[in-house]
């Protein structure tokens, strides 16, 4: 960087375009937390229902077979797509901050650096290292878990006198809720680098 004016006023750009992104992370990481609660209190209710409703073995079965696993699988969708987003957010963020840096040589090492530290512990060390990538895998993990437990219910409830369609209900929700979290921990895991190898050949091009 040169100091003219030119150069000025293209890293003015930058630091407000990386204000404005920053503060739709907060918004967006908001969102989330909202999206969780109110996912988890509306599956809450549906469970309370379905108990209240325990000896009638058509509604009973219906909301844990079918209500409370949708629940979890939309609230899942909206949570997975806002934390796609925002890990793409961030790594754009990332690529601000660089280019901050290399417009201040002379800057502070730990200034413009978090987004980049925030990415680093998820690329080294252990599996069990701690890292913030948890947060991600635990909300899937928490909702899959839920939606397992309402379907091993609602078979349960379904299998007096209907033997045969609880268990294949049973079998084909279990399969197909495991592929589709699944899809969405490989979501969440490497939307960093897909975003990055977008950035790479946008760059090349």
């Amino acid at each position: 960087m040169n100091g003219d004016e030119s150069s000025n006023g293209w890293v003015t750009a930058v630091l407000a375009e990386y204000h404005a992104h920053r503060a739709e992370v907060l918004s967006e990481a908001q969102a989330q937390q909202q999206i969780l609660a109110l996912g988890a209190t509306a599956v809450g209710l549906v469970v309370a229902g379905a108990f209240n409703v325990w000896d009638n073995q058509l509604l009973a079965s219906v909301a844990f077979l079918g209500v409370v696993p949708l629940l979890c699988l939309f609230v899942l969708v909206q949570w997975v797509g806002r934390a796609a987003g925002l890990m793409g957010v961030g790594f754009y963020l990332q690529q601000l901050e660089e280019a901050l840096r290399t417009a201040y040589p002379s800057a502070p090492p730990r200034v413009f650096s978090w987004e980049r530290t925030r990415a680093e512990p998820a690329s080294r060390g252990h599996w069990w290292t701690a890292n913030y990538e948890w947060h991600d895998v635990g909300a899937i993990a928490i909702f899959a878990l839920l939606a397992y437990g309402s379907i091993a219910l609602g078979a349960y409830r379904a299998y007096d006198r209907h033997e045969a369609a609880a268990l294949v209900l049973l079998v084909i929700e279990i399969l197909v809720l495991t592929a589709i979290a699944i899809r969405f921990l490989r979501e969440t895991t490497t939307v960093r680098n897909r975003v990055r190898r977008g950035f790479e050949r946008s760059n090349a091009s």
